[in-house]
């Protein structure tokens, strides 16, 4: 049964890759979301289930698009290349190794998107994160919740 399941979230994956490449978002795949108030500690579960600090962080409202992060388990045995990095679905082309690289790029993603001040956006970021130290998952961070409306939501 697990290696079923080991099986079928790397297919889960790709399937969520090309519908979010041909923007079709009429097939809900099965994903976690994180959910809850403004500066709960959501995007720090996140970045303790990687194991690295690679969100933004500020005051306010800092998670101002939905990031769906695929985390994908490389291992020895199966992939020659064991160095941690990330890729954006937006720049496909680019590696990152760097995860003060990887802050920066949603940084500048979400303020091309949602604009510069306390915007949010409901188009979200789509990131990958391979390392030998991550369980193969996608996991959803959604702006939090608030109880008055922050900026002009798209």
């Amino acid at each position: 049964m697990v290696s079923m399941m080991e099986d079928l979230i790397p297919l889960v994956n790709k399937l969520q890759d090309v519908f979010n490449t041909v923007g079709n978002d009429t097939l809900d795949l099965p994903q976690i979301v994180v959910v809850g108030s403004q500066s709960s500690g959501k995007s720090s579960v996140l970045e303790n289930l990687v194991g690295r600090d690679f969100l933004p962080r500020g005051n306010g409202i800092v998670t101002r698009r939905p990031l769906v992060l695929q985390l994908v388990t490389l291992r020895e045995n199966a992939d020659s290349d064991l160095t941690e990095r990330a890729q954006f679905l937006h720049n496909p082309s680019k590696i990152y190794t760097d995860f003060i690289e990887v802050r920066k790029e949603i940084e500048d993603e979400t303020a091309r998107e949602a604009g510069d001040n306390k915007g949010i956006s409901r188009n979200p970021i789509h990131l990958k994160i391979y390392s030998p130290h991550v369980l193969n998952l996608t996991v959803v961070d959604l702006p939090g919740l608030t109880k008055i409306p922050i900026g002009k939501g798209n």
